[in-house]
């Protein structure tokens, strides 16, 4: 079963699906608060009469099914569905049951939208504006916790597109003394790791990080989720397709959010069998990693589906190129008021966490929105 958000596009998710066009329309016609996405139903007919009787209007093409109802049927619905043994594990504001996060010995909430503010110890990361020197650091980051920052993500590799690796030795060089600078400052901030090595990692954590951020999932280092096991720390599961130096060669999806969500559902698989908590684990569904467009613009509409997996989610739009296109080409240097847009979005869609490079300003528009939705 799948949770299909209130904002998505659902006559062109039902046409992608082969319905018949008077179906789509009818169907479009009755769309309420909640849409429900069933594959593999055994026995359409009886499946629809059971949706039907709690108040569903229903359409099915073989064994996949459409369902649409309100808020107030969806209680009933998971009890009756239950017992037909088929599980309704999100909750109905999609908000989840976790209310904090443990990166070691510090706590970060889960009931808003946290600030992740982005450090890049590196010379070539796409946004001149985020790269910093080792020895301005401390300075850097001393400036995001006085904005407002819940978490800071030091990286020592651009991953651009068509960026070439950056030898681990070097990316240790870079990022280690990043992170014990950062700690002589600053005991308390949550720090992240952004890289794809396991022994980056590892070494990024015993020197002061309690994150792993991890832009293959765990795919480019079979270790990843074993250090993140062994040091019983959270770490962020991203999709990627293919590697920063050919992922936007020409990608294509069917269903851009159905790929990412069957992707994270095997990621999470292999990290739980690699001894990690389903608690540390948080999901990115990785905006402009192997995406178009049309793609990123999709995730964004509808990033709170990722939430029927269970775990918080993470969004890092900020100053992409897909704000520069949908904005009239415009430079990474001028992409800071589409970003704010997002990063209110997700606020708006109680997003647990944003990944940004201008802490002040999404802080205060998230805080804001916040205060608005919540008033």
């Amino acid at each position: 079963m799948r949770l299909i958000s209130k904002d998505a596009n659902i006559k062109r998710i039902l046409y992608q699906k082969g319905f018949d066009e008077k179906d789509i329309l009818e169907f479009e016609k009755e769309a309420n608060s909640i849409i429900l996405r069933f594959d593999d139903v055994k026995n359409p007919s009886r499946f629809i009469q059971l949706l039907s009787n709690l108040g569903y209007f229903t359409i099915s093409n073989g064994s996949m099914c459409f369902a649409t109802t309100s808020l107030n049927s969806l209680e009933k619905t998971r009890c009756v569905l239950a017992e037909e043994g088929i599980q309704c594990s999100f909750d109905v504001d999609l908000t989840i049951s976790q209310r904090y996060l443990l990166a070691k010995d510090k706590k970060l909430s889960l009931l808003k939208t946290n600030v992740m503010g982005i450090i890049n110890v590196t010379p070539d990361s796409f946004y001149e504006g985020s790269r910093v020197q080792v020895e301005k650091v401390t300075q850097r980051a001393l400036q995001m916790i006085q904005d407002g920052a819940d978490v800071l993500d030091i990286g020592g590799e651009s991953t651009r597109p068509f960026s070439e690796p950056v030898p681990e030795e070097e990316e240790l060089k870079r990022v280690i003394p990043a992170i014990e600078a950062i700690r002589e400052v600053d005991k308390n901030i949550p720090i992240s790791i952004d890289t794809y090595k396991s022994r980056v990692a590892q070494k990024a954590i015993e020197a002061g990080a309690d994150i792993i951020n991890d832009i293959s999932g765990g795919t480019f280092d079979k270790e990843m989720f074993y250090v993140a096991a062994h040091y019983n720390v959270p770490i962020v599961i991203m999709h990627i397709k293919g590697t920063p130096k050919d992922m936007q060669k020409n990608p294509y999806y069917e269903d851009v959010i159905e790929e990412i969500l069957q992707f994270f559902e095997q990621r999470i698989e292999q990290a739980l069998k690699a001894g990690v908590k389903l608690e540390n684990i948080i999901l990115d569904p990785g905006i402009g990693f192997g995406k178009r467009l049309e793609d990123n613009l999709e995730i964004l509409r509808r990033c709170e589906e990722f939430k029927v997996l269970g775990r918080p989610i993470l969004i890092g739009a900020s100053r992409k190129s897909v704000i520069g296109h949908v904005l009239g080409n415009l430079p990474p240097e001028e992409r800071l008021e589409g970003t704010l847009a997002i990063s209110v979005i997700c606020a708006q869609k109680k997003i647990e966490f944003v990944r940004v490079h201008d802490v002040k300003e999404n802080k205060r528009a998230i805080l804001m929105t916040q205060a608005i939705f919540q008033s």
